[in-house]
């Protein structure tokens, strides 16, 4: 029996005679249990996955009872077709009849998986990408962010942050191989974006230099100690300062923030042991990390090798919330050498979009591209959280929510009325997921039954035990995140999803 089970039976138990003795004992077992950590992924594919990808033919066949006009199997996206006013729920998604989630099925995370559709999120504007837009739930304007996205204010929650070394790990992909960070997806306030480490041997050595090879443990330490000179030279600084308080108050943000980081490395020496044992194999000689870049560019290993990183930091509590973006914001015009059919492999994913309303295996591997990406969460993310215990009980995939969504909508120059979306994981948390697709009723035809990507946020927000929160200038509460205002159809989490 699960200690939570045995909970459940003495909270029975102590309602009845025995209550006298039995509530200090629950008392002590409650105070022994190790708590619950929620955690949280937002994989974002660049430029949109679409919808029919993950459509299963009995959520075909329950959309076609209502949609006007009918959805044919060849349409990949179909917002303007619903109908239904609530919201249509396939008990058991035929995850191996789809074009994207067969690895979903061979590998046993039915159960533990769910499909969304019918979000939208008009506020974010769509087009090419909506940039910061999908986790914020805001508009970015000129490059700006319209306010915090989804994972800074998730991290931003005592119980989801704990003392963790990083409040968020952000990963990412660029068809460029000499960019190293890219400041197009996540936001740390309004007009304060964040950035994704894109250079994976950056990324490597930022999270797991300290116990790498000699020289990244060489680097490691003299960061540690640039730190320390740094730190002493701004208290210098500040102890004979003569200068105005506004020039005053940029000397101490600056001690702030190398303090932040000085004790960021004490925090990674003292948890180096549990850092040794869930390290990814080195770039040297991991298969994912290409030693002749730029030749023979593979975006989907470097995804590959970035979802590793991410799961080795959630496993070794380097963090609870890591964001992956593959070629989000400007930086998803990738060419793919693992495209089926091969010959596309030099096609760009721009000129695959435009060409795929006549050319079929242009489609063909836009489609395919999405299903190596699933195939990769699942091998280098869900499977090894489910294969690694929590120390709460279960595993890590039940106290961790992935979520697999597009960063601008439905198709490539997307209106942004709907947003796909895969979730995995999370059952411990109270996420409902169980194998089930839900369609939401549709934007232009829904009514009040509608539902936007903030809902979705919402229900993390409440998974995470989240209360309304100050995020850098921005007052959060999840109920009502990002900034719908009058464009908002209903505030709260979606309540097919809450268990």
């Amino acid at each position: 029996m699960s200690s939570l089970s045995r909970r459940a039976l003495l909270r029975r138990l102590a309602a009845g005679a025995g209550s006298t003795f039995l509530l200090p004992l629950m008392s002590r077992l409650a105070h022994a249990a190790p708590t619950r950590t929620p955690r949280f992924v937002f994989i974002l594919e660049g430029n949109c996955y679409e919808p029919v990808t993950v459509l299963d033919p009995s959520t075909l066949a329950a959309l076609n009872a209502t949609a006007m006009p009918q959805v044919q199997a060849t349409d990949r996206w179909w917002y303007s077709s619903y109908r239904h006013k609530a919201p249509l729920i396939t008990q058991s998604t035929q995850f191996a009849s789809t074009k994207a989630l067969g690895a979903i099925a061979t590998s046993g995370l039915a159960a533990q998986t769910a499909v969304l559709f019918g979000l939208s999120s008009r506020i974010t504007g769509g087009g090419h990408s909506a940039s910061h837009g999908v986790l914020s739930s805001t508009r970015t304007v000129g490059g700006q962010p319209g306010g915090p996205t989804i994972d800074t204010a998730l991290a931003t929650t005592p119980g989801v942050r704990g003392t963790t070394p990083y409040d968020v790990i952000r990963l990412g992909v660029s068809y460029d191989l000499k960019q190293r960070l890219n400041y197009d997806t996540c936001a740390y306030d309004r007009g304060r974006a964040a950035p994704l480490i894109v250079d994976p041997y950056a990324a490597y050595s930022t999270l797991f230099g300290l116990v790498g090879t000699a020289a990244d443990q060489a680097a490691f330490d003299q960061r540690a100690n640039l730190l320390a000179f740094a730190q002493q030279d701004v208290t210098a600084a500040l102890s004979t300062f003569g200068g105005n308080s506004t020039e005053r108050a940029k000397l101490e943000a600056y001690l702030t923030t190398l303090q932040a980081s000085a004790m960021r490395q004490s925090q990674l020496v003292a948890i180096r042991s549990k850092l040794a044992g869930v390290a990814p194999t080195a770039p040297a000689t991991n298969p994912l990390y290409n030693q002749n870049l730029p030749l023979n560019n593979n975006p989907i290993k470097r995804f590959a090798g970035q979802l590793e990183l991410a799961t080795a930091a959630l496993q070794g509590e380097l963090t609870h919330v890591a964001v992956i973006g593959c070629a989000t914001g400007g930086a998803f015009n990738l060419t793919y050498p693992t495209a089926s059919p091969a010959a596309n492999s030099g096609v760009t994913r721009h000129d695959l979009h435009h060409g795929s309303a006549v050319n079929a295996s242009y489609l063909q591997t836009i489609h395919d591209i999405t299903k190596q990406q699933i195939d990769a969460i699942v091998q280098y993310m869900a499977l090894p959280l489910r294969n690694t215990p929590d120390p709460a009980g279960g595993t890590l995939l039940d106290s961790t929510v992935i979520v697999y969504i597009g960063d601008n909508g439905e198709q490539h120059h997307s209106t942004a009325s709907e947003f796909p979306v895969v979730l995995i994981g999370g059952g411990a948390l109270g996420l409902k997921t169980s194998g089930r697709t839900i369609v939401y009723p549709g934007v232009d035809t829904g009514g009040t039954g509608h539902r936007q990507v903030s809902n979705l946020w919402a229900t993390l927000g409440q998974l995470a035990g989240a209360t309304p929160l100050t995020v850098g200038v921005t007052k959060v509460d999840f109920n009502v995140f990002g900034g719908e205002g009058p464009g908002r159809i209903a505030a709260g989490a979606l309540t097919e999803l809450t268990a």
